[in-house]
């Protein structure tokens, strides 16, 4: 399967391989949900930009979750980027205070 090229108007899907043991998988998707080994879960979306962009997202239980999963970017050595999806507690008004 070849990644599709959209006609005007319409968006491309995307386009991933998924390997296991060595043999590629290709799939065209809407949406790419991913799981962590410590349990976060990520999206992966179209942007809005015409040129390509990809939006990741990390779904929430809603307002009053115990905890609430962020992405977390440091830097690091040779001008890249450290991403971390990490787990935090949510805050009560009294640890505010």
């Amino acid at each position: 399967m070849s990644a599709t090229n959209p006609t005007r108007g319409e968006a491309a899907p995307l386009h991933i391989e998924a390997i296991c043991d060595g043999v590629p998988t290709q799939l065209d998707a809407e949406e790419i949900r991913v799981t962590l080994p410590n349990g976060i879960v990520f999206n992966l979306h179209r942007g809005l930009d015409p040129s390509g962009s990809i939006v990741a997202d990390i779904p929430i239980d809603g307002p009053d979750a115990d905890e609430f999963p962020v992405f977390v970017l440091r830097p690091g050595a040779a001008n890249l980027l450290h991403i971390n999806a990490e787990r935090h507690p949510r805050r009560t008004v009294e640890e505010r205070a």
